[in-house]
């Protein structure tokens, strides 16, 4: 008796039910414009504006000297704001991804949501897109006003490092997994998305160097793919010097963004299954 040969799942309806979950994110931050205009402005005035006005007061006769011979450029209007390109990245994975179970557990409906055919890992996939797409636009928003009110240069060779920015923004979906891995296991997950989100920014190399890190938090900036894509954007817009080669720093993004994922997706499923087994969803 011969048997038929097993038939890879499709994934069709996961993709449309990502895609509509993502749709109907949009639609909701459509209803409230203010919160949108503050996904441009509350990076600007959080850390942008401080920054710039901290590191106008070390300028010598203009110059930003001691910032040059870090980085290898003296724009540090371009430094930051290209930074706030990654940093709209990684707020989507703690807060747009992470952070959304926790707002399912206070409405009450991520219960129900958890009983439809839809893979959780599918509304993971279905906010991140919404996320990136929001921070994508609030971000060019930005670099707009850092061009027009900042004196920001950014060189056209911008256009071309914007693959990395799509591959940093897969390794925040895993980012996403991972800690709404641990969103859905606490009972007040605010500081953990807070501080987590805040340490990941630094780390990353948004605000400073990484070269002015502590000696003991510079291997761990070395392992997380968004160092290298902010990297490769500075490199390529503004010609700083980069922390390795190029060639290495697109083989470290591309291999650390599967990791993550691959660590993330693995965790998230893990934590799902366990907390079915145990049903403890509703314990919050």
């Amino acid at each position: 008796m011969t048997t038929l040969p097993r038939l890879a799942p499709n994934p069709g309806p996961e993709v449309r039910a990502a895609f509509a979950i993502a749709r109907k994110e949009l639609q909701i931050a459509r209803r409230y414009p203010l919160n949108l205009v503050n996904e441009v402005f509350q990076p600007l005035y959080q850390f942008l504006l401080p920054s710039l006005l901290l590191g106008a007061t070390f300028l010598v006769g203009g110059r930003a000297l001691g910032f040059a011979a870090v980085t290898g450029t003296a724009d540090v209007a371009g430094f930051l704001f290209l930074g706030s390109l990654v940093a709209g990245i990684i707020g989507t994975g703690f807060w747009e991804i992470a952070f959304s179970f926790k707002r399912e557990m206070d409405a009450g409906t991520l219960e129900p949501h958890w009983l439809t055919p839809t893979k959780p890992s599918t509304i993971v996939l279905g906010r991140a897109i919404s996320g990136l797409i929001i921070a994508g636009v609030a971000s060019c928003v930005l670099l707009a006003l850092g061009a027009i009110l900042f004196g920001a240069t950014l060189g056209p060779g911008l256009l071309f490092a914007l693959p990395a920015l799509v591959i940093a923004g897969a390794s925040v979906v895993g980012i996403g997994f991972l800690v709404g891995s641990m969103v859905l296991l606490m009972r007040d997950p605010n500081f953990l998305v807070d501080a987590g989100s805040f340490v990941y920014v630094l780390l990353s190399g948004v605000v400073a160097p990484i070269l002015v890190l502590p000696f003991f938090l510079q291997p761990i900036s070395y392992l997380l793919p968004t160092t290298y894509a902010l990297d490769i954007l500075r490199v390529a817009a503004l010609g700083t010097t980069p922390i390795a080669p190029l060639a290495v720093e697109w083989l470290a993004l591309v291999g650390l963004t599967v990791a993550m994922f691959i660590v993330g997706r693995w965790t998230f499923d893990r934590t799902e299954r366990r907390m079915r087994r145990k049903g403890t969803l509703g314990q919050h």
